[in-house]
Protein backbone atom coordinates (compact mmCIF):
# COMPACT_ATOMS: atom_id res chain seq x y z
CA UNK A 1 0.00 0.00 0.00
CA UNK A 2 2.87 2.35 0.08
CA UNK A 3 2.50 3.72 -3.47
CA UNK A 4 -0.99 4.18 -3.12
CA UNK A 5 -0.41 5.80 0.11
CA UNK A 6 1.87 8.51 -2.14
CA UNK A 7 0.03 8.67 -4.75
CA UNK A 8 -2.47 9.80 -2.63
CA UNK A 9 -0.09 12.65 -1.30
CA UNK A 10 0.87 13.62 -4.28
CA UNK A 11 -2.64 14.15 -5.91
CA UNK A 12 -3.46 15.98 -2.50
CA UNK A 13 -0.53 18.19 -2.72
CA UNK A 14 0.34 17.12 0.74
CA UNK A 15 4.14 15.60 0.60
CA UNK A 16 4.99 13.58 3.21
CA UNK A 17 7.55 16.02 4.78
CA UNK A 18 11.38 14.79 5.73
CA UNK A 19 14.66 15.94 8.09
CA UNK A 20 17.38 14.27 8.17
CA UNK A 21 20.10 14.24 10.31
CA UNK A 22 23.44 13.96 8.84
CA UNK A 23 24.29 14.28 4.93
CA UNK A 24 26.86 10.88 4.49
CA UNK A 25 27.14 8.45 2.16
CA UNK A 26 23.42 6.75 3.80
CA UNK A 27 21.96 9.59 4.17
CA UNK A 28 22.79 11.45 0.85
CA UNK A 29 21.78 8.08 -0.70
CA UNK A 30 18.25 7.84 0.43
CA UNK A 31 17.83 11.76 -0.27
CA UNK A 32 18.59 11.32 -3.64
CA UNK A 33 15.92 8.34 -3.67
CA UNK A 34 13.37 10.64 -2.19
CA UNK A 35 14.08 12.88 -5.16
CA UNK A 36 12.55 10.42 -7.57
CA UNK A 37 9.69 9.41 -5.58
CA UNK A 38 6.26 11.25 -5.54
CA UNK A 39 4.33 12.22 -2.35
CA UNK A 40 7.31 12.25 0.00
CA UNK A 41 10.11 15.23 -0.27
CA UNK A 42 13.33 16.05 2.10
CA UNK A 43 12.63 19.21 3.40
CA UNK A 44 15.30 20.23 5.75
CA UNK A 45 18.98 18.68 6.13
CA UNK A 46 21.27 19.23 9.15
CA UNK A 47 24.80 18.59 8.97
CA UNK A 48 28.11 19.99 10.22
CA UNK A 49 29.11 20.42 6.70
CA UNK A 50 27.36 22.43 4.37
CA UNK A 51 28.47 21.75 1.28
CA UNK A 52 27.67 18.04 2.07
CA UNK A 53 23.94 19.20 2.40
CA UNK A 54 24.15 21.25 -0.87
CA UNK A 55 25.42 18.60 -2.59
CA UNK A 56 22.64 15.84 -1.82
CA UNK A 57 20.15 18.68 -2.53
CA UNK A 58 21.62 19.01 -5.91
CA UNK A 59 21.57 15.12 -6.23
CA UNK A 60 18.07 15.19 -5.89
CA UNK A 61 16.84 18.00 -8.43
CA UNK A 62 17.19 20.90 -6.70
CA UNK A 63 19.36 24.10 -7.61
CA UNK A 64 22.08 25.48 -5.19
CA UNK A 65 21.01 28.47 -5.28
CA UNK A 66 17.52 28.11 -4.33
CA UNK A 67 18.36 26.04 -0.89
CA UNK A 68 17.84 28.00 2.37
CA UNK A 69 21.17 27.83 4.34
CA UNK A 70 19.84 29.15 8.12
CA UNK A 71 20.18 28.67 11.25
CA UNK A 72 17.03 29.99 12.69
CA UNK A 73 13.63 28.48 12.49
CA UNK A 74 11.52 31.00 11.59
CA UNK A 75 13.65 31.80 8.44
CA UNK A 76 13.39 27.62 7.80
CA UNK A 77 9.88 27.62 8.77
CA UNK A 78 9.20 30.30 6.36
CA UNK A 79 11.49 28.44 3.65
CA UNK A 80 9.69 24.79 3.38
CA UNK A 81 5.95 26.48 3.26
CA UNK A 82 7.56 27.88 0.44
CA UNK A 83 8.47 24.49 -0.69
CA UNK A 84 11.93 25.76 -0.52
CA UNK A 85 14.76 22.92 0.77
CA UNK A 86 16.70 24.04 4.18
CA UNK A 87 20.10 23.67 4.84
CA UNK A 88 21.28 23.97 8.48
CA UNK A 89 24.02 23.04 10.84
CA UNK A 90 21.46 23.46 13.97
CA UNK A 91 20.34 19.73 14.15
CA UNK A 92 18.27 20.73 17.18
CA UNK A 93 15.75 23.07 14.68
CA UNK A 94 14.68 20.29 13.26
CA UNK A 95 11.80 19.66 16.06
CA UNK A 96 10.61 22.72 15.85
CA UNK A 97 9.72 22.84 11.95
CA UNK A 98 6.30 21.19 10.67
CA UNK A 99 8.31 18.02 9.53
CA UNK A 100 6.74 14.52 9.87
CA UNK A 101 9.55 12.72 10.53
CA UNK A 102 13.49 13.06 11.35
CA UNK A 103 15.83 10.51 9.83
CA UNK A 104 18.99 10.04 12.06
CA UNK A 105 22.33 9.00 9.90
CA UNK A 106 24.83 10.64 11.69
CA UNK A 107 26.79 6.52 13.25
CA UNK A 108 27.05 8.56 16.06
CA UNK A 109 25.91 6.89 19.51
CA UNK A 110 25.55 10.05 21.74
CA UNK A 111 23.83 12.35 18.48
CA UNK A 112 21.95 9.31 17.78
CA UNK A 113 20.37 9.72 21.45
CA UNK A 114 20.20 13.26 21.44
CA UNK A 115 18.03 12.94 18.37
CA UNK A 116 15.74 10.61 18.87
CA UNK A 117 14.33 12.10 22.29
CA UNK A 118 14.49 15.13 20.82
CA UNK A 119 12.24 13.73 17.81
CA UNK A 120 10.16 11.91 20.11
CA UNK A 121 9.09 14.81 22.62
CA UNK A 122 8.26 17.08 19.69
CA UNK A 123 6.22 13.92 18.76
CA UNK A 124 7.71 13.26 15.50
CA UNK A 125 8.33 10.08 13.87
CA UNK A 126 12.26 8.98 14.02
CA UNK A 127 13.70 6.88 12.02
CA UNK A 128 17.52 4.99 12.87
CA UNK A 129 19.80 4.47 10.55
CA UNK A 130 21.78 4.86 14.05
CA UNK A 131 22.21 0.91 15.07
CA UNK A 132 24.76 1.88 17.27
CA UNK A 133 22.28 3.86 19.46
CA UNK A 134 19.37 1.27 19.26
CA UNK A 135 21.52 -1.14 20.73
CA UNK A 136 22.40 0.80 23.75
CA UNK A 137 18.94 2.86 24.29
CA UNK A 138 16.41 1.32 21.67
CA UNK A 139 14.33 -0.26 24.26
CA UNK A 140 13.71 3.11 27.04
CA UNK A 141 13.01 5.33 23.29
CA UNK A 142 10.86 2.89 21.58
CA UNK A 143 8.84 2.96 25.13
CA UNK A 144 8.78 6.64 24.62
CA UNK A 145 7.80 6.61 21.41
CA UNK A 146 4.40 4.76 22.08
CA UNK A 147 4.04 6.67 24.98
CA UNK A 148 4.19 10.00 22.47
CA UNK A 149 1.94 7.84 19.76
CA UNK A 150 4.74 8.22 17.33
CA UNK A 151 6.99 5.47 15.79
CA UNK A 152 10.81 5.04 16.67
CA UNK A 153 12.53 2.35 14.40
CA UNK A 154 15.46 1.16 12.88
CA UNK A 155 15.46 1.57 8.93
CA UNK A 156 14.40 -0.54 6.10
CA UNK A 157 17.18 -1.39 3.60
CA UNK A 158 20.03 -2.09 5.79
CA UNK A 159 20.40 -5.91 7.03
CA UNK A 160 18.65 -5.29 10.29
CA UNK A 161 15.65 -4.07 8.54
CA UNK A 162 15.53 -6.45 5.46
CA UNK A 163 16.25 -9.62 8.07
CA UNK A 164 13.53 -8.54 10.07
CA UNK A 165 11.00 -8.60 6.90
CA UNK A 166 12.61 -11.80 5.84
CA UNK A 167 12.10 -13.24 9.68
CA UNK A 168 8.26 -11.54 9.50
CA UNK A 169 7.62 -13.47 6.47
CA UNK A 170 8.34 -16.63 7.17
CA UNK A 171 7.83 -17.29 10.51
CA UNK A 172 4.57 -16.02 9.56
CA UNK A 173 4.51 -19.02 7.04
CA UNK A 174 5.00 -21.30 9.86
CA UNK A 175 8.88 -22.06 9.23
CA UNK A 176 10.98 -22.63 12.21
CA UNK A 177 13.15 -20.04 12.09
CA UNK A 178 17.06 -21.49 12.41
CA UNK A 179 19.48 -19.06 11.86
CA UNK A 180 19.12 -15.65 10.77
CA UNK A 181 22.61 -13.98 9.85
CA UNK A 182 24.16 -11.24 7.15
CA UNK A 183 27.60 -12.30 4.80
CA UNK A 184 29.29 -8.71 4.45
CA UNK A 185 31.51 -8.61 1.51
CA UNK A 186 33.78 -6.57 3.72
CA UNK A 187 34.18 -9.26 6.50
CA UNK A 188 35.68 -11.29 4.16
CA UNK A 189 38.83 -9.90 5.15
CA UNK A 190 38.29 -10.58 8.65
CA UNK A 191 40.52 -8.40 11.26
CA UNK A 192 39.67 -8.72 15.20
CA UNK A 193 42.34 -6.35 15.97
CA UNK A 194 42.32 -4.21 12.41
CA UNK A 195 43.42 -0.60 13.50
CA UNK A 196 42.39 2.94 11.31
CA UNK A 197 46.38 2.92 10.98
CA UNK A 198 46.06 -1.08 9.33
CA UNK A 199 43.33 -0.72 6.91
CA UNK A 200 45.09 2.96 5.55
CA UNK A 201 45.78 1.72 2.49
CA UNK A 202 42.28 0.26 1.80
CA UNK A 203 40.22 3.05 3.07
CA UNK A 204 42.18 5.34 0.72
CA UNK A 205 41.64 3.21 -2.44
CA UNK A 206 37.63 2.91 -1.25
CA UNK A 207 37.34 6.53 -1.26
CA UNK A 208 35.59 5.70 2.95
CA UNK A 209 37.11 6.53 6.58
CA UNK A 210 39.25 4.44 7.73
CA UNK A 211 37.52 4.51 11.15
CA UNK A 212 34.30 3.31 9.26
CA UNK A 213 35.95 0.73 7.42
CA UNK A 214 37.57 -1.33 10.53
CA UNK A 215 34.33 -1.92 12.46
CA UNK A 216 33.08 -3.57 9.29
CA UNK A 217 36.83 -5.45 8.99
CA UNK A 218 36.68 -6.60 13.19
CA UNK A 219 33.19 -7.12 13.13
CA UNK A 220 32.00 -4.54 15.36
CA UNK A 221 29.11 -3.60 13.09
CA UNK A 222 28.11 -7.11 12.51
CA UNK A 223 27.88 -8.13 16.22
CA UNK A 224 25.73 -4.28 16.70
CA UNK A 225 22.91 -5.39 13.83
CA UNK A 226 22.83 -8.76 14.91
CA UNK A 227 22.39 -7.62 17.89
CA UNK A 228 19.30 -5.30 16.70
CA UNK A 229 18.21 -8.40 15.16
CA UNK A 230 18.12 -10.54 18.07
CA UNK A 231 15.94 -7.44 20.11
CA UNK A 232 13.12 -7.95 18.01
CA UNK A 233 12.81 -11.37 17.33
CA UNK A 234 14.28 -13.75 20.27
CA UNK A 235 16.59 -14.79 18.42
CA UNK A 236 19.98 -15.00 20.29
CA UNK A 237 23.64 -15.60 19.66
CA UNK A 238 24.67 -19.48 19.76
CA UNK A 239 28.09 -18.23 21.65
CA UNK A 240 29.80 -15.21 22.21
CA UNK A 241 30.11 -12.98 19.38
CA UNK A 242 28.45 -15.64 17.17
CA UNK A 243 30.56 -18.10 15.12
CA UNK A 244 30.67 -16.34 12.05
CA UNK A 245 31.80 -19.40 9.67
CA UNK A 246 32.99 -19.42 5.83
CA UNK A 247 30.20 -20.16 4.36
CA UNK A 248 28.07 -19.59 0.84
CA UNK A 249 24.53 -20.27 -0.18
CA UNK A 250 25.12 -23.70 -0.37
CA UNK A 251 26.91 -24.39 3.14
CA UNK A 252 24.57 -21.84 5.20
CA UNK A 253 21.72 -24.83 5.32
CA UNK A 254 24.60 -27.46 5.90
CA UNK A 255 26.33 -25.46 8.66
CA UNK A 256 23.59 -23.58 10.34
CA UNK A 257 21.46 -26.53 11.89
CA UNK A 258 22.29 -28.45 15.63
CA UNK A 259 25.55 -30.16 15.81
CA UNK A 260 23.82 -33.26 15.99
CA UNK A 261 22.90 -33.16 12.52
CA UNK A 262 26.43 -32.28 11.28
CA UNK A 263 26.42 -28.24 11.77
CA UNK A 264 27.45 -25.82 13.82
CA UNK A 265 24.51 -25.50 16.26
CA UNK A 266 24.29 -25.99 20.06
CA UNK A 267 20.24 -24.43 19.66
CA UNK A 268 18.23 -23.85 16.94
CA UNK A 269 16.79 -20.30 17.23
CA UNK A 270 20.27 -17.73 16.63
CA UNK A 271 21.77 -14.78 15.15
CA UNK A 272 25.20 -15.20 13.27
CA UNK A 273 26.76 -14.54 10.28
CA UNK A 274 28.73 -15.95 7.18
CA UNK A 275 31.97 -14.68 6.06
CA UNK A 276 32.44 -14.71 2.32
CA UNK A 277 33.89 -17.91 -0.43
CA UNK A 278 36.86 -16.58 -2.65
CA UNK A 279 38.34 -17.40 -5.44
CA UNK A 280 41.96 -19.37 -5.71
CA UNK A 281 43.32 -15.29 -6.07
CA UNK A 282 41.44 -14.43 -2.92
CA UNK A 283 38.45 -12.27 -4.34
CA UNK A 284 35.21 -13.05 -3.33
CA UNK A 285 33.38 -14.81 -4.81
CA UNK A 286 29.83 -13.63 -5.25
CA UNK A 287 28.18 -15.90 -7.29
CA UNK A 288 28.39 -18.87 -5.13
CA UNK A 289 28.19 -16.58 -1.47
CA UNK A 290 25.55 -15.12 -0.09
CA UNK A 291 27.26 -11.66 -0.05
CA UNK A 292 26.35 -8.92 0.74
CA UNK A 293 23.11 -10.14 1.00
CA UNK A 294 21.57 -11.85 4.18
CA UNK A 295 20.31 -14.93 4.59
CA UNK A 296 17.43 -17.06 6.41
CA UNK A 297 18.00 -20.76 7.18
CA UNK A 298 14.55 -22.27 8.04
CA UNK A 299 13.69 -25.71 9.03
CA UNK A 300 9.97 -27.74 8.28
CA UNK A 301 9.76 -31.46 8.93
CA UNK A 302 6.19 -31.45 6.48
CA UNK A 303 6.86 -34.01 4.06
CA UNK A 304 4.22 -31.66 1.42
CA UNK A 305 5.96 -28.67 2.05
CA UNK A 306 9.94 -30.39 1.66
CA UNK A 307 8.52 -31.79 -1.48
CA UNK A 308 6.94 -28.15 -2.57
CA UNK A 309 10.97 -26.70 -1.80
CA UNK A 310 12.96 -29.29 -3.21
CA UNK A 311 10.74 -28.70 -6.92
CA UNK A 312 11.12 -24.83 -6.60
CA UNK A 313 15.10 -25.78 -6.44
CA UNK A 314 14.90 -23.73 -3.16
CA UNK A 315 18.52 -24.33 -1.69
CA UNK A 316 19.14 -27.02 1.02
CA UNK A 317 18.09 -30.69 2.14
CA UNK A 318 17.05 -32.99 5.22
CA UNK A 319 14.17 -29.43 6.20
CA UNK A 320 16.59 -26.99 6.24
CA UNK A 321 16.62 -24.24 3.51
CA UNK A 322 18.07 -20.93 2.72
CA UNK A 323 16.05 -18.34 2.13
CA UNK A 324 18.60 -15.18 0.95
CA UNK A 325 19.10 -12.60 -0.82
CA UNK A 326 22.20 -11.98 -2.37
CA UNK A 327 22.12 -7.89 -1.56
CA UNK A 328 20.79 -5.21 0.69
CA UNK A 329 19.65 -1.82 -0.86
CA UNK A 330 21.26 0.04 2.19
CA UNK A 331 20.02 3.31 1.23
CA UNK A 332 17.14 2.83 -1.60
CA UNK A 333 15.32 1.31 0.79
CA UNK A 334 14.98 3.95 3.75
CA UNK A 335 12.02 5.69 2.40
CA UNK A 336 9.87 3.08 2.69
CA UNK A 337 10.43 2.57 6.42
CA UNK A 338 9.46 6.44 6.66
CA UNK A 339 6.32 6.05 4.38
CA UNK A 340 5.24 3.02 6.47
CA UNK A 341 5.97 5.10 10.05
CA UNK A 342 3.92 8.15 9.04
CA UNK A 343 0.86 6.48 7.15
CA UNK A 344 0.64 3.02 8.99
CA UNK A 345 2.32 3.96 12.58
CA UNK A 346 4.37 0.69 11.56
CA UNK A 347 7.78 0.68 12.09
CA UNK A 348 10.22 -1.87 10.38
CA UNK A 349 12.25 -3.38 13.37
CA UNK A 350 12.64 -1.93 16.86
CA UNK A 351 13.76 -4.06 20.20
CA UNK A 352 9.96 -4.72 21.62
CA UNK A 353 11.74 -7.55 23.80
CA UNK A 354 14.07 -5.09 25.63
CA UNK A 355 17.16 -5.90 25.28
CA UNK A 356 17.79 -9.99 24.99
CA UNK A 357 21.62 -9.52 23.64
CA UNK A 358 23.80 -6.86 24.49
CA UNK A 359 27.22 -5.53 22.52
CA UNK A 360 30.20 -4.42 24.40
CA UNK A 361 33.92 -3.72 24.16
CA UNK A 362 37.12 -5.97 24.47
CA UNK A 363 40.90 -5.30 24.15
CA UNK A 364 42.62 -4.90 21.20
CA UNK A 365 45.55 -4.69 22.81
CA UNK A 366 47.32 -4.72 25.97
CA UNK A 367 45.67 -1.53 27.25
CA UNK A 368 47.12 0.73 30.08
CA UNK A 369 45.96 2.63 32.86
CA UNK A 370 45.40 5.83 31.89
CA UNK A 371 44.28 5.46 28.15
CA UNK A 372 41.38 6.36 26.92
CA UNK A 373 38.95 4.13 24.70
CA UNK A 374 38.55 5.15 21.42
CA UNK A 375 35.39 3.59 20.74
CA UNK A 376 34.62 1.33 17.56
CA UNK A 377 36.12 1.81 14.54
CA UNK A 378 39.33 2.62 16.57
CA UNK A 379 42.62 1.56 18.11
CA UNK A 380 41.18 0.41 21.40
CA UNK A 381 38.35 -2.30 21.78
CA UNK A 382 36.70 -4.32 19.49
CA UNK A 383 32.79 -5.43 19.59
CA UNK A 384 31.27 -8.89 20.42
CA UNK A 385 27.73 -9.71 21.56
CA UNK A 386 25.70 -12.20 24.01
CA UNK A 387 22.89 -12.39 26.45
CA UNK A 388 22.17 -9.70 28.16
CA UNK A 389 21.78 -11.52 30.97
CA UNK A 390 25.43 -12.93 30.44
CA UNK A 391 26.75 -9.77 30.07
CA UNK A 392 24.84 -7.77 33.08
CA UNK A 393 26.37 -10.82 35.29
CA UNK A 394 29.89 -10.22 34.06
CA UNK A 395 29.30 -6.31 34.48
CA UNK A 396 30.64 -5.37 30.76
CA UNK A 397 30.28 -2.14 30.10
CA UNK A 398 27.94 -1.44 26.41
CA UNK A 399 30.25 -0.48 23.88
CA UNK A 400 28.45 3.00 23.32
CA UNK A 401 29.25 4.20 26.60
CA UNK A 402 33.09 3.47 25.94
CA UNK A 403 34.06 6.21 23.76
CA UNK A 404 36.21 8.64 25.97
CA UNK A 405 36.09 6.31 28.99
CA UNK A 406 39.62 6.74 30.79
CA UNK A 407 41.15 3.02 31.74
CA UNK A 408 41.40 2.60 35.83
CA UNK A 409 43.96 -0.25 35.31
CA UNK A 410 45.65 -2.62 32.88
CA UNK A 411 43.81 -4.84 30.65
CA UNK A 412 45.44 -7.94 28.50
CA UNK A 413 43.68 -8.27 25.05
CA UNK A 414 40.35 -9.99 24.62
CA UNK A 415 39.05 -9.23 28.13
CA UNK A 416 35.72 -7.45 27.79
CA UNK A 417 35.52 -3.64 30.10
CA UNK A 418 33.84 -4.03 32.51
CA UNK A 419 32.64 -1.08 34.92
CA UNK A 420 35.18 -1.40 37.57
CA UNK A 421 37.57 -1.12 34.86
CA UNK A 422 36.69 2.52 33.53
CA UNK A 423 35.49 5.83 34.04
CA UNK A 424 33.36 6.25 31.95
CA UNK A 425 31.86 9.79 30.96
CA UNK A 426 28.64 10.43 32.44
CA UNK A 427 27.34 14.17 30.80
CA UNK A 428 25.85 12.34 27.71
CA UNK A 429 21.95 11.99 27.03
CA UNK A 430 23.09 8.25 26.20
CA UNK A 431 24.11 7.70 29.52
CA UNK A 432 21.30 9.23 30.92
CA UNK A 433 18.51 6.87 28.57
CA UNK A 434 20.59 3.89 29.70
CA UNK A 435 20.62 4.34 33.14
CA UNK A 436 17.11 5.01 33.19
CA UNK A 437 16.09 2.35 30.90
CA UNK A 438 18.62 -0.06 33.08
CA UNK A 439 16.51 1.29 36.33
CA UNK A 440 13.70 1.49 35.35
CA UNK A 441 13.30 4.99 36.30
CA UNK A 442 10.85 7.32 34.56
CA UNK A 443 12.07 8.91 31.43
CA UNK A 444 10.39 12.80 30.19
CA UNK A 445 7.30 11.91 29.43
CA UNK A 446 6.61 10.21 32.78
CA UNK A 447 7.34 6.50 31.35
CA UNK A 448 8.36 3.92 33.70
CA UNK A 449 9.87 0.84 32.22
CA UNK A 450 7.56 -2.27 31.76
CA UNK A 451 8.05 -5.45 33.30
CA UNK A 452 10.10 -6.84 31.16
CA UNK A 453 12.73 -3.62 30.73
CA UNK A 454 12.94 -3.51 34.69
CA UNK A 455 16.42 -4.42 35.11
CA UNK A 456 18.79 -3.90 37.71
CA UNK A 457 20.97 -0.55 37.12
CA UNK A 458 24.18 -2.06 36.21
CA UNK A 459 27.60 -0.60 39.01
CA UNK A 460 28.26 2.70 37.46
CA UNK A 461 31.99 3.95 37.52
CA UNK A 462 33.10 6.68 40.32
CA UNK A 463 32.08 9.57 38.04
CA UNK A 464 29.02 8.67 38.31
CA UNK A 465 27.22 11.87 39.93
Amino acid sequence: MIKQALDRRAAQQTPIQVGFVGAGRMGTGAISQIGLMKGIRTAVIADVQTERVLRAFELCGHRREDVVVTDRVTVAADAIRAERPVATQNSDMLTELDIDAVVESTGSPEVGAKVALQAILARKHIIMLNVETDVVVGPILHRMAQAAGVVYTVSSGDEPGLIAEYYDRYAALGFEIVAVGKAPSSIGLFDRYATPESVAEDARRLGVNPHFLVTFRDATKTMIEMACISNYTGLVPDIRGMHGPIAGVNEVPELFRPISEGGLLNRKGVVDYARPLKHPDGSIDFDRSVTPGVFLCVFTDHEQIREDLKYLDVTGSDGYYNMYTPYHLVTNEIPLSIVSAVEFGHPTIVPKLGLVTEVFGAAKRPLKAGEVIDGAGGSTVYALNDLYTTAKAENVVPLGLLTGAKLLRDVPTDAAITYDMVEILTGSTLYHLRAMQDSGAAGPLGLAAPPDLALERPQVSRLAS
